[in-house]
C-alpha cells in the first residue's frame, strides 16, 4: 500500500466515522423528545450500536497505521488495548505518537463499551451511560481527528 492509499483509506474511515457521529446526534436528540419507553429502549440501542460502530472506525485507523507505519500490531487477547497503547507512544526514528494520552484514554472507554455491547443483551446496556458516551463523541472525535491530520502531515513529508 503507497503513502497516498494510506491517506485515502484513513480518510475513508474518518468521512464514515463523522457519519455515525452526526447520526448518533440525531439519535440522542430524539431520545430526549420521545416518551414512548419502547422507542427509548430501540434508540438507546442504536445508539449503542453507533458507540460500537465509532469506534470500530477509530481502531481501523489505527490497524492501517500499526501494520504500515510501524510493521507491527500486537496479536493476542489484549490486542485491542495494546494497540491504542502502541498509537500513543513515540516510536523513535519511525513517527511520533499518533494519538496523545488524553484521546487513548478516551478512547479506551469506548473500547471497553464496545466489549460490553458484544458481551451483553442489548436490553441489559445502562440507558444513561449509553448517552453520557454519546455525548462525548462530537468532542473527541474533533480532538481525534485533529491528531490524524498532525500525523498525515507527518507522513507527507516521508518516504514509506
Amino acid at each position: 500500500m503507497s503513502k497516498n492509499e494510506l491517506i485515502e483509506r484513513i480518510e475513508v474511515e474518518i468521512r464514515e466515522i463523522k457519519e455515525i457521529v452526526s447520526q448518533t446526534e440525531l439519535f440522542v436528540r430524539q431520545k430526549q423528545i420521545t416518551e414512548a419507553e419502547i422507542y427509548q429502549e430501540a434508540l438507546s440501542s442504536a445508539i449503542s450500536l453507533n458507540l460500537h460502530s465509532f469506534y470500530t472506525g477509530v481502531e481501523r485507523i489505527l490497524e492501517l497505521i500499526a501494520r504500515k507505519i510501524d510493521h507491527w500490531k500486537p496479536t493476542g487477547e489484549q490486542w485491542h488495548r495494546q494497540l491504542l497503547e502502541q498509537m500513543s507512544i513515540d516510536l523513535l526514528l519511525i513517527r511520533p505518537a499518533i494519538i496523545s494520552e488524553s484521546t487513548r484514554s478516551r478512547l479506551d472507554e469506548f473500547r471497553r463499551f464496545r466489549h460490553v455491547v458484544r458481551s451483553i443483551y442489548a436490553y441489559r446496556i445502562e440507558a444513561n451511560r449509553v448517552v453520557e458516551l454519546a455525548n462525548q463523541l462530537p468532542d473527541l472525535l474533533q480532538e481525534f481527528e485533529k491528531e490524524i491530520r498532525q500525523f498525515i502531515t507527518f507522513i507527507q513529508g516521508k518516504e514509506l
